[in-house]
Parts: C-alpha cells; sequence; structure tokens
C-alpha cells in the first residue's frame, strides 16, 4: 500500500469513527466534513495524529473545530 492510499484510508477510518461515534447519519456528517475541511485538517496533521487513539483524535478534531469559530456541538450531535 503506498502512502498516500494509506493516509486515505487512515482519514477514512477517523473520519467514520467520529461519525458513529456521534451518532450523525452520513447526509448530516458529509456537510460539515466540508463545512470545517475536515479531510484538510486530517490530511496536514497526519504525520503527527497518526501516532495517537482514535479517541485523542477526535477530540483534536473538535478542538480544530472550535479553533476555526466553528460549532463542536454540530459534531457532538447536541442541539
Amino acid at each position: 500500500m503506498g502512502k498516500e492510499q494509506q493516509i486515505s484510508t487512515w482519514i477514512f477510518m477517523i473520519l467514520t469513527g467520529l461519525r458513529k461515534q456521534h451518532g450523525l447519519t452520513l447526509d448530516n456528517f458529509l456537510p460539515l466534513i466540508k463545512k470545517y475541511k475536515l479531510v484538510h485538517f486530517l490530511f496536514d496533521h497526519y504525520e503527527l495524529l497518526h501516532y495517537y487513539d482514535n479517541d485523542y483524535i477526535i477530540c483534536d478534531i473538535i478542538k480544530y473545530v472550535e479553533e476555526q469559530g466553528g460549532n463542536a456541538n454540530e459534531l457532538l450531535r447536541i442541539e
């Protein structure tokens, strides 16, 4: 498996874990991925984050969304 495929697989795994952990439907989650540019964030920080466990990475994603002025409650499915 090439490096790009490895990174893509890791990003997919992390985003799927985030979505499932917080009970988001795919229809609700896809716009959030685009809105907060989560694929870009994970890609840009792969070298650091892939050493950590999924729970740490998910917490880091939530912090990133908040630092961007976003509403983390959208990801946590809190209305």
